[in-house]
């Protein structure tokens, strides 16, 4: 085999196949042939054996993978999936294997922690400490290299006191393979052919239910930052939660359990940026718009589909299939509004590099790890308010050629360098940090 990559042994995890509605797992076979043809030899190693517990596929692929001699592991589609390829309290790639590890952080910030901790108490009574002593054990090791999508989730876990800055490489988020290959087809010209859409989740049932919301405290808390994320589009929610609880008083803090020391805090922050925060400042912008759009997603609530019909007044269509029908929309519409998911903080969703990959056009709330690697294009398509976005919808809409010229050139710099092969390239090749 030919290629780049040519002549290394790549260990990847594939995700169990129903997770997240089976998105991860398709990324991470997409990311994995993607290795291939860049010449990779990859052992693709089921992380579903080790969340089920079979312990005769864990000896076997053991035993296969020491004989396959990997020189790195990478724990695809993200960070999350090495950390569960565990047995006996040791883990496959760092214990076992002993060999270097690239991480690949998501949501880092909370996917982390979560996946870590495995406690996800629901009221500060039921909370456990020790919690930054636990995930620095578990991340700071010589054969983990962390790499990060936002430079705001490495800052917060630095000031924690969770993982260096230092020990952090900074990403851009790719586009995955199966978007940079619609760049080069031709949609069905009337498969989701919209003028102006959004596709996303938002979780209003799973909102409602979080038990801590009726604690007057912690929903003072919420109120308040959702009310400033509101005003203040371009500030991220993590910040501004970690803001009231600096300036709780020290008795308080300590009642509510508000500490990067205790699991309840990971659980608070999680669900009020990852549930509440999303759903509630997603309606609100998409609410603000003053053109109508189509809404297509929500495959995790489907049931709530009639309460964003009858309450929220918006024109849901359907849930679309992330790899066959969801680059359609991208390429079909003649534009696409975001609010990128809240779990980042300055950085940008996969969603985002994957539609500017089909030559579709999306326009976002600010993130400055965009700014900084597309410059003042990447300003084009970024709103700071609802009022901003309402004007960049209209300005769009109404000029054709400036919609076509800035979404050419972002897929020319999506497709050329900020896609999944040429990350490999990078990480593997180029800036090797998993050979010294």
């Amino acid at each position: 085999m030919t290629g780049p990559l040519a002549g290394l042994r790549i260990v990847a995890t594939l995700p169990p196949h129903g997770w997240f509605g089976g998105v991860d797992y398709n990324f991470a076979v997409e990311m994995a042939d993607e290795l291939r043809t860049l010449g990779a030899a990859v052992f693709d190693l089921d992380v579903a054996a080790f969340t089920s517990g079979n312990d005769v596929y864990i000896h076997d692929a053991i035993e296969a993978l020491k004989t396959f001699r990997p020189d790195v592991a990478l724990s695809l589609p993200n960070a999350l999936y090495a950390l569960i390829c565990a047995t006996k309290g040791q883990n496959v790639f760092k214990d076992i294997l002993q060999i270097p590890t690239l991480m690949l952080w998501d949501h880092g910030l909370l996917q982390l922690p979560r996946q870590i901790l495995s406690h996800w108490p629901n009221t500060p009574a039921e909370a456990m400490g020790g919690c930054v002593r636990r995930l620095r054990k578990a991340l700071n090791h010589p054969l983990y290299l962390h790499y990060s999508p936002d430079r705001g989730h490495i800052a917060a876990l630095d000031k924690l006191g969770v993982i260096e800055s230092g020990k952090v490489r900074f990403f851009l988020q790719p586009a995955y393979p199966n978007f940079v290959r619609h760049s080069c087809r031709t949609a069905p010209p009337t498969a989701f052919h919209t003028r102006m859409s959004f596709a996303g989740n938002v979780y209003l049932q799973a909102a409602r239910d979080l038990p801590f919301r009726k604690q007057p405290v912690l929903a003072g808390i919420e109120s308040r930052v959702l009310a400033a994320k509101k005003s203040r589009l371009t500030e991220c929610l993590w910040d501004l939660i970690m803001a009231e609880i600096d300036a709780l008083d020290k008795p308080a803090r300590k009642e509510f359990r508000l500490d990067a020391n205790s699991s309840f805090f990971w659980n608070f922050m999680h669900e009020e940026i990852e549930v509440v925060g999303n759903t509630d400042v997603r309606l609100s912008v998409l609410t603000g718009l003053k053109r109508d759009y189509e809404f297509f997603g929500n495959f995790v609530e489907p049931k709530s589909v009639s309460t964003l019909r009858d309450q929220y007044h918006i024109r849901f269509r359907k849930c679309l299939d992330y790899f066959t029908e969801l680059p359609i929309l991208f390429m079909n519409s003649d534009l696409i509004v975001d609010v990128i998911n809240l779990g980042y903080n300055t950085g940008v969703s996969p969603k985002v590099m994957g539609c500017f990959a089909c030559g579709g056009l999306m326009l976002f709330d600010y993130k400055d790890d965009f700014f900084q690697s597309m410059g003042e294009m990447g300003n084009q398509v970024m709103y700071r308010s609802v009022d901003h976005l309402n004007a960049l919808v209209e300005e769009f809409l109404g000029n054709p050629r400036k919609r076509r010229d800035v979404s050419r050139y972002i897929q020319h710099r999506v497709c050329t360098e900020f896609n999944f092969g040429a990350l490999s390239q990078r990480l593997l090749i180029e800036e090797p940090a998993w050979r010294r």
